[in-house]
């Protein structure tokens, strides 16, 4: 009976996805995030609320690491690009395999600004079908681009002027899945600064 017990209090007690994702990693004995801890959140969220609310690792990572969790970075990026690319496959490829550009490779300026391009087309023909799932998949897929940037950007192993670039990508990131009908005005206001004329000058985008 206590077995029982024991087995169910990670789901049962918790009543928001939150609380079942910092249970199971406490349960865990909070140990480093990596592939084999975000696969048993995530068996712990669709046996408890199904697997249509199950969160990407990228998301379920971000709440360990605002709880102080350590990430093991490399390993979480490439089992959510994993993890994302099944998804895909299973929807027929709805996304047009925008996470293929998600890698730990660090994206140019003029490629960064491409991919947002394509994740505003899918957003905005998600929206006319009124298709949230697509919806919240867009945003996540950004999300977990600006994550990968933002850890290229610390990265003391990339020359300064990459590490500089992934962190303008992050910051347009920021932007665009804040507000992404203004992005493209921001941009160019952002391109016209004198900041950002003094970082890339040599940038041909």
């Amino acid at each position: 009976m206590e077995g029982r017990s024991s087995k169910r209090q990670t789901g049962r007690a918790s009543r928001t996805k939150r609380e079942l994702i910092l249970n199971v990693w406490r349960l865990l004995k909070r140990p480093g995030v990596g592939e084999k801890e975000l696969r048993a959140v995530q068996r712990a969220i669709d046996d408890q609320f199904g697997e249509g609310a199950v969160d990407s690792p990228a998301a379920i990572a971000r709440v360990l690491a605002d709880d102080g969790a350590e990430l093991r970075h490399p390993e979480v990026i490439e089992f959510d690009a994993r993890w994302r690319q099944s998804r895909i496959e299973k929807g027929g490829g709805v996304i047009d395999g925008l996470e293929n550009l998600v890698s730990t490779k660090p994206l140019r300026l003029k490629q960064a600004e491409g991919f947002i391009k394509r994740l505003e087309r899918v957003r905005q023909r998600s929206e006319r079908a009124g298709d949230q799932r697509m919806s919240r998949h867009v945003r996540d897929t950004a999300i977990n681009a600006r994550v990968v940037a933002k850890s290229l950007s610390k990265n003391q192993s990339l020359a300064e002027p990459v590490r500089a670039e992934q962190a303008e990508i992050a910051e347009w990131l920021g932007v665009w899945i804040q507000t992404p009908n203004l992005f493209s005005d921001w941009l160019e206001l952002r391109r016209r600064s004198s900041d950002f004329r003094k970082k890339f000058i040599t940038e041909k985008s």
